[in-house]
């Protein structure tokens, strides 16, 4: 029965996030998962969203060291900024958890690097489907947090 009531508790969160594909594979797929309550699900999302921006950025400070197209220079150079920013507002989470400070988590984690995608690759050159992809997953995992800091304020 306790199973079940993690699964459900999972299902709950992930069916209010606008990627729940990335929510279930997420958290079902990390075994800390098993067991844990809410406060537990978002250290797990906090830990993934950290170490998937981090690898975000790495690609992208790759992917600017390979081009000679100056447009996408300028959009690398300043996704590298929005990722580093993320890294930095990710690394105070865990803080605002535990100090139980739902809505200093919440205002932190809406700061994610989204506004690479939006703004940045609106015309050509295109976006890297690579990047899209690494993009869309830290958006994902950043969206866990916000519907569980929203469940926990209550």
């Amino acid at each position: 029965m306790l199973i079940n009531v993690r699964a459900n508790l999972i299902n709950d969160v992930c069916s209010k996030t606008r990627n729940p594909v990335i929510c279930l594979s997420a958290l079902q797929g990390d075994p800390r998962s098993q067991g844990a309550n809410l406060e537990g699900l978002a250290t797990i999302s906090i830990d993934l969203s950290q170490k998937s921006t981090r690898s975000t950025y790495d690609l992208v400070k790759t992917l600017l060291t390979q081009t000679t197209d100056p447009n996408l220079k300028t959009r690398y150079t300043s996704c590298l900024e929005n990722y580093n920013d993320a890294l930095n507002n990710l690394g105070e989470l865990s803080s605002f958890l535990n100090s139980k400070d739902y809505d200093s988590l919440n205002i932190h984690a809406s700061d994610d690097p989204s506004t690479c995608d939006d703004d940045s690759f609106s015309g050509p050159p295109a976006e890297s489907p690579q990047l899209k992809d690494a993009s869309d997953k830290v958006q994902g995992l950043i969206g866990i947090i916000l519907v569980i800091s929203n469940q926990l304020k209550g």
